[in-house]
């Protein structure tokens, strides 16, 4: 559905957001019986619940019409709940899942349905990522190159910036901290570029047209793949009212909805207040808390183009900054794929998978993963110092709809003295 209208104006907002219960306004197809009537542009009236005329006195029921320069438009009332930044919510994580065994090589378990929230070297799109002072959230694209050539990542400003509390420079953990990720061990980037949520703490009620942070990240710290997702990343381009849409976040992994309106106005509740957010796009649920920094897009023969950023909502929608409003704020980003990553001869990525401290003779095992199984993956073990001496083996591989998993073990040789080591992998695609 092509849209006339590109704004509710500031006095139509004004005017609808002076009634009762309501949230936000946008532009969107008029619902009818829980179907989108393409035939009807209206403006939606988001409340935070639906009540009965008969509940409201005359002068909080919202008129039916509006008029906009000099046309008149039906409205749509449609309820939202109450809209919140999707940050996680702090409650206590979960132990992880290990193995115990004194007499055989210690094992790490398979991840399984946690995976997203363990850490990743590489790492791909659709896993924890955080600023030391939040929860956690997630890294929303492979790597995007900016217009001074810089290699950076996408996400909140709420999930890598605190929402604008930040210092450029500061480091990005990956996984966040909610989820275990610790400084400076667990650092995937410093933070490049990002904007500040401004809060009802000043008048006029002060707009933000984006929530979005680059993040500045070394080759071999991220995978050109979004988890879950089998097409690349091709490019950006603008929601689609009604067609279908795709993410792949932290906490509800990969989810799908239909885009239900644009240009829509909001008061969202951050950590630190409300704010204001315009021209968003309005999708049918699909997130929860965590999946904040997603990337939001549209599916195509040729790959995925994404749409917009996923930064709130409630049980009921999904709000994302549309893509055209992140590039105005950090310039153009533009996709990169394995191949500008890495040496032409020979196609390889490389970078250290884990580090590991084992006592005279020891062997421990880790799972690496999950790989796309295009990649071929290597794995050597390092010692960090001189005089040390160990064996790296690949013990086992375990395949499962996310990817492969590489089960490696590592085994001190010395039967006298403790080891510190880095098992680095390689990757071929």
């Amino acid at each position: 559905m092509e849209l006339e209208l590109t704004e509710v104006p500031t006095e139509t907002q004004d005017e609808l957001e002076t009634f009762p219960n309501v949230t936000g306004t946008g532009i969107g197809p008029k619902q009818r019986a829980g179907e989108a009537d393409e035939e009807t542009e209206s403006v939606i009236v988001f409340v935070e619940r639906k009540v009965s005329e008969a509940d409201l006195d005359h002068n909080e029921v919202i008129p039916k019409e509006v008029e906009i320069d000099g046309e008149t438009y039906k409205t749509d009332v449609q309820e939202s709940g109450e809209i919140r930044a999707l940050e996680l919510e702090l409650t206590a994580p979960e132990a992880p899942m290990e193995l115990e065994g004194r007499d055989r090589a210690e094992i790490q378990e398979i991840p399984a349905s946690l995976s997203r929230t363990r850490r990743w070297r590489p790492a791909p799109a659709g896993v924890s990522v955080g600023h030391p002072d939040i929860t956690a959230g997630t890294l929303g694209t492979q790597p995007l190159r900016t217009q001074d050539e810089k290699l950076v990542f996408l996400t909140n400003s709420h999930v890598a910036a605190d929402s604008g509390r930040a210092n450029r420079g500061d480091m990005v953990l990956q996984p966040g901290p909610y989820d275990g990720g610790t400084a400076p061990d667990d650092e995937i980037g410093s933070l490049l570029g990002f904007n500040v949520i401004d809060v009802d703490t000043s008048s006029p009620f002060p707009k933000n047209r984006t929530d979005s942070a680059i993040v500045e990240v070394t080759p071999d710290h991220l995978q050109t793949d979004i988890w879950e997702l089998h097409e690349d990343l091709r490019g950006f381009t603008d929601a689609e009212i009604g067609a279908i849409h795709t993410k792949s976040g932290r906490t509800t992994g990969v989810t799908q909805a239909k885009c239900t309106a644009r240009h829509a106005n909001f008061n969202v509740r951050y950590s630190h207040g409300v704010a204001k957010m315009v021209d968003c796009d309005v999708f049918n649920a699909m997130s929860k808390g965590g999946d904040s920094g997603s990337l939001i897009g549209m599916e195509r023969e040729d790959g995925l183009h994404g749409t917009s950023l996923l930064f709130a909502g409630s049980s009921s929608i999904t709000l994302g900054i549309p893509m055209a409003n992140v590039q105005e704020e950090h310039g153009q980003l533009t996709p990169v794929t394995s191949q500008d990553l890495v040496d032409a001869d020979d196609m390889r990525i490389t970078g250290t998978a884990f580090r590991v401290s084992l006592n005279p003779s020891q062997s421990i095992n880790r799972w690496s993963g999950p790989w796309a199984d295009r990649y071929s993956v290597d794995f050597v073990g390092q010692p960090v110092n001189d005089g040390d001496w160990v064996s790296t083996s690949v013990q086992s591989t375990y395949r499962t709809s996310s990817g492969v998993y590489y089960q490696v073990q590592v085994e001190n040789q010395w039967s006298s003295r403790s080891v510190d080591c880095d098992v680095k992998y390689s990757v071929t695609r």
